[in-house]
């Protein structure tokens, strides 16, 4: 498995596909790169798409510091740099996607085009934020597990957490989700949670840009799409027919489907 050290970090970073064009995908809270399986899958045969995993999660060290939007930015920067990629095609999945909006609006050099999936460039309300870090106390104090009632349904749609068609696949991202630190998540999330609003960043972002969100998100859900798809000239929005926060997994095929038709439409 490649690890590489950027930032003082050893990241951990997966590479599938071997096409001419990059596709850089970039996870959520409590997930890794592997969230992205069944779209690596889809691509592989046209692009090169590589998944880093951010400091403190999946397979990445865990430092003592770091976690602010700015510090991401600048990881996945310096892993593109260490790479020798000069510019990718950015998914990014709810913080992956506030990153790539930074990204994208300061170093445009780098970015030739943006898919955001479930994001949102807004702050989290007061009230949802208390809600959220009380979360993460419980799972630092008593683990995942102990939370799961309360954050399943933040993270998974209805249809994917009933349907028994799906129950490997729902089982086998729940254990991984229940398995991680709880101490560990909670140092990644503090800064992520707080992070400042950045719909004035929006107006810079020039790249063509692709919205999507689950119809039943209920982290960053059709509301705060349409802030991120007005704000960014020319951008298109997406809704996810049955997926909650986690389209890549709940609904992998019209994920994909949406991420090749934009790719194929964007001309670099």
């Amino acid at each position: 498995m490649p690890f590489t050290i950027v930032n003082g970090v050893n990241h951990f970073f997966q590479e599938h596909g071997a096409g001419g064009e990059i596709v850089w995908f970039t996870h959520g809270i409590l997930f890794s790169s592997d969230m992205f399986a069944p779209q690596y899958q889809a691509l592989r045969a046209d692009y090169r798409c590589i998944g880093m995993d951010w400091r403190g999660q999946g397979r990445t060290d865990t430092p003592l510091g770091g976690y602010d939007v700015d510090n991401l930015a600048n990881d996945a920067l310096a892993l593109m740099d260490r790479l020798g990629i000069d510019r990718v095609h950015w998914v990014g999945l709810s913080i992956g996607g506030v990153v790539g909006v930074r990204l994208a609006a300061e170093h445009p050099e780098r970015i030739a085009s943006l898919s955001l999936i479930g994001a949102a460039a807004d702050d989290e309300p007061r009230d949802k934020l208390a809600r959220y870090e009380q979360l993460f106390e419980i799972m630092e104090k008593q683990g995942l597990a102990a939370a799961a009632a309360t954050v399943l349904p933040i993270l998974f749609g209805p249809d994917f957490l009933s349907d028994p068609a799906r129950e490997p696949l729902r089982e086998d991202w729940i254990q991984r989700i229940c398995s991680n630190d709880g101490a560990r998540m909670r140092r990644a999330a503090a800064p992520i949670l707080r992070r400042r609003d950045i719909r004035y960043m929006l107006p810079f972002v020039r790249c063509p840009t692709l919205v999507c969100t689950g119809e039943y998100d209920k982290a960053n859900g059709p509301d705060r799409a349409r802030i991120l798809a007005e704000g960014i000239e020319g951008a298109r929005l997406t809704i996810i027919p049955r997926a909650g926060h986690t389209a890549t997994l709940e609904e992998p095929k019209a994920t994909s489907e949406a991420l090749r038709a934009f790719l194929g439409s964007v001309n670099l």
